[in-house]
């Protein structure tokens, strides 16, 4: 079978297999009964598994409150068993789903089954995204410039006067840690960054690349550290300093950073509402679904929170109940 002709069979069954959905989806919609899936970017990520925990008690509130049936589908890929996006995407496409939330990766064949599904009418509401579609439900932003800012505030107040600091960022530049780098910047201007350390995104590369910095650091300019992701924290900590030596704040994606922050090497660190989007993302998609209500802004930028030894307690005690 030619290429051209195996594509063609493939988009009438695509068709076909929409058709199916939107059938039993407006027969649910008469019921109150409605599926709703879910597909972060790795389940072994603890951002994605906050965000699982945010739509579950979202769906669980809104069925009591409505007197609906919400059923939630769980399709984060395991990437390390070689699962992926696009195998998720279909197979909600299978379990004929109402509705999708999802961080959607940066790759040709995820944007096309999700341009895909917004065309046929199908509720998608993004989280964790720089991508935005005209026509989803709404895309939930991350701020990263607002994460830059917060995490140079952070700095500053642990700076001796006219101290400078080292950055640390990906070796490879995403939208992400441009935006963080430029709200940071915004912060301290360019007189109190003394160098900008970049490394591969992971935990040996990063603490490599760190150390290799102090030792190069021979007139001793660097007084503090920011790190545009966590890369240092996936690990026991492998500091070249001793704990509170150097005032060091991280932005971060995972509860590893409390063990950085409990033992004096880090000072603060930066987090994002992975719970909070989950749950909003669910609030969204219920208003669409069962109240035919849209969003009166389509792009919803989250807020981000300062973690430090004063409400570190608090945060350890939500992520228990997010990994619960």
């Amino acid at each position: 079978m030619n290429s051209a002709r195996s594509r063609i069979l493939s988009l009438l069954l695509i068709s076909s297999l929409c058709v199916s959905a939107g059938a039993f989806a407006q027969n649910r919609e008469v019921l109150a009964e409605y599926k709703i899936g879910i597909i972060g970017r790795d389940m072994a990520n603890p951002t994605y598994q906050a965000a699982h925990a945010g739509v579950a008690n979202a769906a669980h509130a809104l069925s009591e409150r409505y007197s609906i049936d919400i059923e939630v589908l769980v399709l984060t890929p395991k990437l390390s068993e070689g699962e992926n996006q696009s195998t998720a995407l279909a197979q909600l496409l299978v379990e004929e789903a109402d509705g999708l939330i999802i961080s959607p990766e940066d790759e040709p064949a995820v944007i096309e089954s999700l341009e895909f599904a917004i065309e046929t009418e199908q509720s998608v509401v993004l989280i964790d995204s720089q991508m935005t579609f005209a026509s989803a439900v709404a895309t939930i932003l991350p701020n990263e410039f607002e994460a830059g800012r917060k995490a140079g505030q952070a700095i500053l107040k642990k700076l001796p006067t006219r101290g400078r600091v080292a950055i640390l960022m990906s070796e490879t530049e995403s939208a992400s840690e441009k935006a963080r780098l430029a709200g940071l910047r915004e912060v301290l201007g360019y007189k109190r960054i003394e160098t900008i350390v970049r490394s591969p995104h992971d935990y040996m590369s990063a603490n490599a690349a760190i150390r290799t910095a102090e030792t190069d650091d021979r007139n001793h300019l660097i007084k503090g550290w920011v790190f545009l992701n966590d890369a240092p924290l996936q690990g026991a900590p492998a500091f070249p300093w001793k704990p509170g030596k150097l005032p060091c704040v991280a932005i971060q994606s995972s509860p590893t950073a409390l063990i950085h922050l409990d033992q004096g090497y880090l000072s603060a660190f930066v987090v994002h509402p992975y719970y909070d989007w989950g749950y909003t993302a669910m609030e969204l998609m219920v208003a669409k679904l069962h109240r035919d209500e849209l969003p009166e802004t389509r792009e919803i930028a989250s807020e981000v929170e300062i973690i430090n030894s004063r409400n570190s307690a608090d945060y350890r005690k939500r992520w228990k109940e997010w990994m619960q």
